[in-house]
């Protein structure tokens, strides 16, 4: 060797190809061969055991919303999939043979886009194709499979919730009853135990859900700004978060937010957006929004510390996920299941696919 060089390593040999759910074009998937990338020198290989469909990203990717610059097609959706370590390696030192793990995003496929990889029946990560900042974290022993593949999107919610500047006695709204929804008022009652949690949705099915874990529910029939009001006095929300992933709701919320923020000590309210949105967003005309000095906030993904707190969380039983509505599909049924969800449009709460039999 010259000097100022180093030798190389040589990648190791490994999976070549495996099964994974395919996006080929909009509204069409097929459950088919992959090539995987090459395994690297700190490589960890998993299997997949279940994974899920986001009904925020991965249904803008299956009908084609996804901005251009985000992913191509063929591409394998997904990132909120768990299984087993098949092979240890240094990318993850912490983690053996048979550890049940939260596995997520995989970036890096050979002959397919991720988008964002998490429906692969095998799995590698390392520092070439693991998604920034989303470790792979052991599952505790007394969380099931299906409650561990449910907790990536809680982990989507902490992260909202760790951004929002939330006090003891706030009067929180979240808005949109879906799994990040769901899980943002768990963590805003585990955080600040003291905070009113209401929740606002639009589907009866949906709300009834909610009202398990809200201190109050309002359902979206065209009285929701009056019946916002009565509860709260008229003051409304010190705190909104948006979970529903609705084009046409941010653009709205100043109705349901407290007044305020007129002197320097005086704090306006705060609305966070925690949902993905198909699309750009319209306000209402500006003279609706600054009168109300509000903040505003927005995460996207997680915070990489968050998958252990979530899995705590969920084996001491504050955070439940174990007891929601889920369908459990075999993989190989993946263009029913996509249709499926869409076709009911939030009369099914999330669909999770089986790989262990497929």
């Amino acid at each position: 060797m010259t000097a100022g060089t180093q030798r190389k390593e040589k990648p190791t040999t490994g999976h070549a190809t495996c099964q994974a759910i395919v996006i080929e074009r909009p509204r069409q998937a097929t459950w088919r061969e992959i090539e995987l990338a090459p395994r690297q020198p700190d490589s960890v290989i998993a299997r997949t055991t279940m994974s899920a469909i986001s009904s925020g990203t991965d249904m803008k990717t299956w009908r084609g919303e996804q901005h251009p610059d985000k992913l191509t097609y063929p591409c394998v959706p997904g990132y909120e999939n768990v299984g087993i370590v098949e092979e240890p390696g240094s990318w993850a030192p912490e983690f053996k043979k048979g550890d049940r793990v939260m596995i997520n995003e995989i970036r890096k496929f050979g002959n397919v886009c991720s988008a964002w990889g998490g429906n692969t029946r095998i799995a590698i990560k390392d520092s070439t194709s693991a998604g920034d900042n989303d470790p792979m974290a052991k599952i505790p022993d007394n969380v099931s499979d299906v409650e561990a593949v449910l907790g990536y999107l809680a982990c989507v919610s902490l992260k909202g919730i760790w951004k929002t500047p939330i006090r003891e006695g706030d009067t929180v709204l979240v808005v949109g009853a879906g799994l990040v929804g769901i899980s943002a008022m768990q963590i805003v009652k585990i955080l600040h135990p003291k905070t009113r949690v209401i929740a606002m949705e639009r589907h009866p099915f949906r709300l009834e859900i909610a009202r398990k874990f809200a201190d109050e529910a309002i359902l979206v029939d065209g009285t929701e700004e009056k019946t916002l009001g009565d509860m709260t006095n008229g003051k409304r929300a010190d705190v909104i978060v948006e979970c529903s992933g609705n084009l046409a709701v941010p653009g709205t919320l100043h109705r349901f937010l407290k007044d305020g923020g007129w002197s320097r000590h005086d704090r306006g309210g705060h609305i966070h957006l925690q949902g993905d949105y198909p699309g750009k967003l319209v306000f209402d005309d500006y003279h609706s929004w600054f009168v109300k000095n509000c903040t505003l906030s927005m995460t996207c993904a997680i915070y990489g510390e968050g998958k252990a707190q979530v899995l705590a969380w969920l084996s001491e039983g504050k955070l439940r996920l174990k007891d929601l509505p889920v369908e459990i599909w075999p993989v190989g049924k993946c263009q029913e299941a996509y249709e499926h969800y869409e076709k009911k449009n939030g009369d099914v709460f999330k669909i999770v696919f089986d790989w262990r039999e497929a």
